[in-house]
């Protein structure tokens, strides 16, 4: 009894300092793109992942060692190589100061040619305009103009990953929100890769916290910043619409009238749409490069595409057929998922599935959503998602094994297994 008590009182500590060892030493290994790097950054991502396993049955973590981990885990790792997503920010921030629309040029026009930078080769899919939605324009635009350092969009990025940290554990407690703040996938994506996704999901987890505050907020301003806070992230990121969406039926559910509905899907659009009137015309609005080989037939790590693949190879020429197999599982979730959260986290997962693209560190959506459960399954992918890195070294050769394959989504699976079994088994009358 006293070796276990022993070794709990070690724990909190044990698991603090694996957490901020591990991301010291992945520090060096962030070129990907190089194999050699990999065992290295696999080391320090299982460093990284014991700390974090052992932060999972924590009763309590006090403040100070919350922010003291999730702080300096993510200075330690804005030295790292980022991934090769930065430059694209860099570069269509950069071309917007002299004039150039992202969305009207790709990256290796030849009317763009004056202004490639040392960096410039590094830019993913240089034939392919911008995908990104009109206000990440803007912020790219406004931190080029600052500096076209990689360093400043990382300090951003990581700024808006503490918001959400704090966000979450204001809600929940630290204990809980670790499951975000010391997510090595979270740490590594956001401040080691360097990608926006933080951008976007601080006003989708900021709107969701609004909405599901208790008591519930009342009156025509707080329902408006709930609906503009959604709106701000459809217009970070395409993939948020449906959430809008989700809102607006949930109102309309409410209130059986449609000037709530109107009132949110205005609101909630009218970012997106301002922002996009500065970059489109009378005539066309190119804001998806729908025609590029990137959107028709791309793949990456995808999981049931890959396997409706394997049944029905004609499907590895279009990329459409998912889209349209995910609108009847939208319909089935708006139709019941009744809380904002419920419906993200579910929307998300479902996405996730069903994609036929999908990044490493497209699993950190799911983070927020899944700390107040502490779903297995959010944390198990949060370990076995690190596997996806083995792919920059083959380019251009982008795929995974059937074995890593496997590795990668099972531990999801499974995981939500457990917690689906988890629920029932805790319902009542069992």
């Amino acid at each position: 009894m006293a070796l276990t008590a022993w070794l709990r009182r070690l724990q909190l500590p044990a698991s603090a300092l694996l957490l901020i060892g591990g991301a010291l030493l992945m520090r060096p290994h962030g070129d990907l793109f190089d194999a050699a790097q990999l065992l290295p950054f696999w080391r320090a991502a299982a460093v990284m992942g014991l700390g974090f396993a052992l932060s999972w049955s924590l009763p309590i973590i006090p403040r100070a060692l919350f922010w003291a981990v999730a702080v300096l885990t993510r200075l330690a790792l804005l030295a790292m190589e980022p991934g090769d997503d930065i430059w694209r920010y860099l570069w269509e921030g950069g071309i917007q100061l002299h004039g150039f629309s992202p969305y009207a040029l790709p990256p290796d026009a030849a009317a763009l040619e004056g202004l490639r930078t040392p960096w410039w080769s590094s830019i993913n899919h240089p034939d392919t305009t911008a995908i990104y939605p009109p206000l990440a324009q803007l912020l790219f635009r406004l931190h080029a103009a600052v500096a076209q350092q990689v360093l400043l969009f990382k300090l951003s990025f990581t700024a808006a990953d503490l918001a959400i940290a704090g966000l979450l554990a204001a809600r929940f407690g630290a204990a809980r929100a670790a499951l975000y703040a010391w997510n090595p996938l979270v740490i590594v994506g956001i401040s080691g890769g360097g990608h926006y996704d933080s951008w976007f999901l601080l006003p989708l987890v900021a709107g969701w916290l609004l909405a599901e505050r208790v008591p519930p907020p009342q009156g025509q301003r707080p329902q408006a910043c709930i609906d503009l806070l959604l709106g701000l992230s459809v217009a970070l990121k395409w993939i948020t619409l449906p959430l809008l969406l989700q809102r607006a039926w949930s109102r309309w559910r409410r209130f059986r009238r449609p000037a709530p509905v109107l009132a949110t899907l205005l609101l909630g659009l009218a970012p997106l749409l301002l922002g996009a009137s500065l970059f489109c015309g009378l005539r066309s609005c190119p804001l998806l490069p729908t025609g590029s080989t990137f959107m028709r037939h791309g793949r990456s790590a995808e999981w049931l595409p890959h396997w409706i693949g394997q049944l029905w190879p004609w499907t590895l020429q279009t990329n459409a057929l998912h889209g349209w197999l995910l609108l009847p599982v939208l319909l089935v979730l708006l139709l019941t998922s009744a809380r904002l959260g419920v419906f993200a986290w579910r929307y998300l997962l479902a996405l996730l599935l069903l994609s036929p693209v999908v990044h490493g560190w497209y699993f950190i959506w799911l983070m927020p959503f899944a700390v107040p459960s502490q779903n297995w399954g959010a944390r198990l992918v949060s370990l076995s998602a690190f596997v996806y890195f083995v792919l920059p070294s083959r380019l251009p050769d982008w795929q995974l094994t059937t074995t890593e394959r496997l590795l990668l989504w099972l531990p999801l699976l499974l995981g939500l297994l457990l917690s689906a079994r988890d629920r029932t088994e805790s319902a009542p009358g069992r």
